[in-house]
């Protein structure tokens, strides 16, 4: 018999608040990466990102939010419901759900350098909004397709 579960009863990191996403009940993936294992994909040396905006470019953090989204939808970060697993402020991961208000770009810090890690419910994918240099990258990873990896161990 599986363990119970309880629901996750977290609270997204602070540094998020300003993305506009809403707290939502569900469970946290039993067995998902943890976020440290996440950071590492996504700074890691090797990372290509799926799309890039420059960060001068015109209304590039609305483009950005635009692309990250797309990007989250296509790899199946977001689930039916429009929710994602995001940092917690007291537990690695939080179940949360986008609102009209949702711009991730919102939360990044002024001076550059941030990013934002954003967990498929079933914890085998990510999509990250990072910023690099002078760019905003989108980061995509399916944990399961790369099994082999011994970075992934």
């Amino acid at each position: 018999m599986e363990p119970r579960r309880e629901p996750s009863t977290g609270t997204p990191a602070r540094e998020l608040a300003p993305a506009g996403l809403a707290t939502a009940a569900g469970y946290a993936a039993e067995g998902a990466p943890s976020y440290a294992r996440a950071f590492q994909v996504v700074v890691n040396v090797e990372v290509e990102p799926r799309a890039t905006v420059p960060r001068r470019a015109p209304e590039a953090s609305a483009r950005a939010d635009r692309l990250w989204l797309e990007h989250a939808r296509a790899a199946a970060v977001i689930d039916e419901e429009g929710c994602f697993l995001v940092r917690g402020a007291d537990q690695d991961w939080v179940r949360v759900r986008l609102t009209a208000r949702t711009a991730l770009s919102a939360a990044l810090p002024p001076n550059g350098g941030g990013m934002i890690i954003a967990m498929s419910p079933d914890g085998r994918r990510l999509c990250a909004l990072t910023e690099e240099d002078e760019d905003y990258w989108i980061v995509v990873h399916d944990f399961h397709a790369h099994r082999a990896s011994p970075a992934d161990g």
